[in-house]
């Protein structure tokens, strides 16, 4: 059997926990581990260890979360996976991956290149294309780079010259996304494990609101999985190199759009909304069993 770890910053998760369960249910284990305090000793013995553990002792590492910390410190635990998987160890999802969907540049580039459609997107740190490009525009989300759970995000307008100039000083770059006009407040989070999507939910906005983000007061319903929602949904995920991911979408009047693909999403909002538990499955996947 298998020996596995299950990488996460909060050992009370629902996703890692509900990983952890699907794993005990095909009779195997895994060590839930805040890699935040690991050590690799590098000399004529290589190491990786997290109190007892070393983590070149594992086959499988599942990635929850990496923690946050300073960028020294994420780029160390980054670096430290790549190797991991270099020296045998599966990891999933990839370390390039979680890295590809955590940047938002990367991400839009992947998606275009694998053709899959998305927003037009501007990113720069040049003040005169930033203004120049709202105002094309007319509307324009202004996200973080390494943004997460819909924090720090603002829509601009024509006319928001300070506020722009405040965004890019902060910032150093503005990731500009077009604003695109929906049927209603909401968006759509496609579950996607393996090649297939496991569910799909509708994150609808609170009143007043256009941010939908369940982190963010926003409220999940149940949305039927289309063949359109399948077919770029597991395009997206395929795109970025994840092996589970959650696949946002808008509708639009051209058809779906990609606006983002979270390479360490939590599956709670759908197994609230569906019943689905996606930790099982991602158990399965990393055993190598199919599991609904």
């Amino acid at each position: 059997m298998k020996s596995l770890g299950i990488v996460v910053s909060n050992p009370d998760d629902w996703t890692a926990r509900a990983i952890s369960r699907g794993l005990t249910e095909l009779g195997a284990s895994a060590v839930m581990m805040d890699i935040s305090e690991l050590a690799v000793e590098i000399g004529v013995d290589l190491s990786f260890r997290k109190g007892g553990v070393d983590l070149l002792d594992l086959d499988t590492l599942i990635i929850r979360d990496m923690g946050r910390g300073a960028p020294q410190d994420v780029a160390f635990r980054f670096e430290a996976l790549r190797s991991l998987a270099d020296l045998g160890v599966t990891v999933i999802n990839p370390p390039d991956a979680i890295v590809r969907a955590a940047n938002k540049f990367a991400t839009s580039m992947a998606l275009r290149r694998a053709g899959v459609p998305t927003p037009r997107t501007v990113v720069t740190s040049s003040y005169d294309v930033a203004l120049k490009t709202v105002e094309r525009m007319g509307r324009a989300v202004c996200k973080p780079l390494f943004g997460y759970k819909g924090r720090d995000i603002a829509l601009l307008r024509q006319g928001d010259a300070d506020l722009i100039k405040d965004l890019l000083i902060r910032r150093g770059a503005l990731y500009l996304q077009e604003f695109v006009e929906t049927p209603e407040k909401r968006d759509i989070r496609a579950f996607v494990v393996g090649e297939e999507v496991a569910g799909a939910i509708y994150r609808v906005a609170p009143p007043g609101e256009w941010i939908s983000n369940l982190a963010r007061g926003g409220r999940a319903e149940r949305c039927e999985i289309s063949d359109e929602i399948e077919r770029i949904a597991v395009d997206a995920n395929r795109a970025v190199g994840t092996v589970y991911s959650g696949v946002d979408m808008l509708e639009s009047d051209d058809g779906m759009m990609v606006i983002e693909v979270n390479g360490t999403p939590s599956g709670k909002g759908i197994f609230s909304a569906l019943g689905v538990n996606v930790g099982r499955m991602i158990a399965g996947l990393a055993l190598g069993v199919p599991m609904r």
